[in-house]
């Protein structure tokens, strides 16, 4: 029994130090940040600090932590709200707000970032901002290492949202703006019901979306794509994983390519288009067929289904891995 306990609190003293190691130099490595660091045993992050902007003072936020996850909620008003919930009542914790020309301002988090040892079961640090519905011409969200989650299009439909999280899972609905640029470098992204024109990045995690309408830019390095409800047009690249792309519309030309994985991709019935496909090791299969011309091996497609001379292209590439085009 003794042996057990004494198991049991290596087990949690090696824990903490690893969760201690990670946090240390994601703090330390984020971009352009110095912060400080401090410790402490247990702990509770509370409301430390609150910035309060009227929307009228304001077109363009961008917010830059080292650390921290970031969550975007509707405001109640007309104006912009940022809720700092940190461990530490420091006034160097918290953040530091300036005013630059054409009504931009730059939230910029604290120089401190305190981590608490065996504070699993608590809610950690967290900055919940505030907007109201389409007032902003620009928001930016950038975190050094954290998670950002947005749920509300506090973006006017001219304007852009840019997101960014180093090592970080990324959440983003309900948005809609002309310009839209979600990136993590080692995270997931998850999309609900966006619109405008999107670029989505992740180093190694998944990309899943859905109700996505417009002109689409999506590449993961290591990590699958998954994309339901699609209208629009664009590239969808994974370094090494499955492409999974199901269309709704499709306004123009489209490419899918996987270096190593499958690729499946439903297009629209009645869809016009001129088709490639190719494969290093592995099948092509398609619902048009008869339409298309193989090579002796099998692995490369060509032809133009439902029309002379389409407008739209549609490619699809996989390095090692199955081809599969259904409509």
């Amino acid at each position: 029994m003794k042996k057990g306990k004494i198991a049991l609190l290596a087990a949690l003293i090696v824990m903490a130090v690893f969760v201690l190691f990670i946090s240390v130099m994601s703090v330390r490595n984020a971009p352009g940040r110095r912060d400080m660091v401090s410790f402490s045993f247990g702990g509770k992050a509370e409301l430390r600090n609150t910035i309060e902007i009227p929307a009228s003072e304001l077109d363009s936020l961008v917010m830059e932590y080292g650390s921290k996850n970031i969550n975007v909620y509707l405001s109640e008003d007309e104006n912009v709200m940022i809720k700092e919930y940190l461990y530490s009542g420091s006034p160097k914790a918290v953040a530091s707000v300036s005013y630059n020309e054409d009504k931009e301002v730059v939230v910029t988090g604290g120089e401190m970032h305190s981590i608490v040892i065996f504070g699993f079961w608590t809610e950690g640090e967290r900055i919940e901002v505030y907007v109201p519905e389409k007032s902003l011409v620009k928001l930016s969200l950038e975190t050094g290492s954290g998670n950002i989650t947005s749920d509300v299009s506090g973006v006017r439909e001219e304007g852009s949202l840019l997101i960014k999280a180093g090592s970080g899972n990324i959440k983003l609905s309900h948005a809609e703006a002309e310009n839209l640029s979600v990136r993590t470098g080692s995270g997931n992204v998850k999309l609900e019901d966006i619109k405008g024109n999107l670029k989505v990045e992740t180093g190694s995690g998944n990309i899943t979306g859905n109700l996505i309408e417009g002109e689409l830019d999506a590449q993961a390095g290591s990590g699958n794509i998954t994309l339901t409800e699609i209208s629009g047009e664009g590239s969808m690249e994974a370094g090494s994983g499955n492409v999974r792309v199901e269309t709704d519309a499709v306004t123009g030309d489209m490419s899918l390519t996987t270096r190593s994985g499958n690729i499946h991709l439903e297009l629209p019935e009645g869809l016009a288009f001129h088709f490639q496909a190719e494969t290093g090791s592995g099948n092509i299969s398609t619902d048009f067929d008869g339409a298309l011309s193989y090579n002796k091996k099998g692995n490369q497609a060509e032809g133009e289904v439902g029309a002379e001379a389409p407008q739209i292209e549609i490619h699809v590439k996989a390095g090692s891995g199955n081809v599969r085009v259904s409509n």
